[in-house]
């Protein structure tokens, strides 16, 4: 199944809730777009002014025509993210309890290239100043 929404104003946002096995193309300028407790949904959508966010997810592919600047992936298990040219540069991704996420973007010929988001991460106590710093683990490097 395939639904379309036109968006007209770029003050409107967009937001999807407990959709399944469905993929959703959003045309126009959003504010923002929310995928929330959606099930083997594909979302293709031309530009948000603000954010992208999948909550609550399980298998989807999101894939960005223009521009993007953020996206956010919370508790989510499986996330595909394809990233026009136009916005691999400028995107920006907050994760948190989530696994299986990729990103994809065109390179200078314009192949697909993939990489994994980290989930995994190692943190160290200074006891000296009493900070914690972090660093992705080794697994991805």
């Amino acid at each position: 199944m395939v639904l379309t929404v036109d968006v007209t104003d770029q003050k409107q946002q967009v937001y999807m809730y407990k959709c399944t096995n469905v993929t959703v193309v959003i045309t126009g300028k959003a504010k923002t777009i929310v995928m929330d407790t959606c099930t083997k949904c594909n979302l293709i959508f031309d530009t948000v002014v603000a954010s992208f966010e999948v909550v609550n997810g399980k298998r989807c592919k999101v894939q960005v025509k223009g521009v993007c600047p953020s996206i956010a992936i919370d508790k989510t298990d499986g996330c595909q993210v394809y990233l026009s040219k136009e916005t691999m540069s400028k995107t920006k991704f907050v994760t948190s309890k989530s696994s299986e996420m990729n990103v994809n973007w065109p390179d200078t010929s314009g192949d697909m290239k993939e990489a994994p988001i980290p989930e995994q991460f190692q943190h160290i106590l200074n006891p000296k100043n009493g900070t914690i710093s972090s660093e992705v683990s080794e697994l991805y490097h």
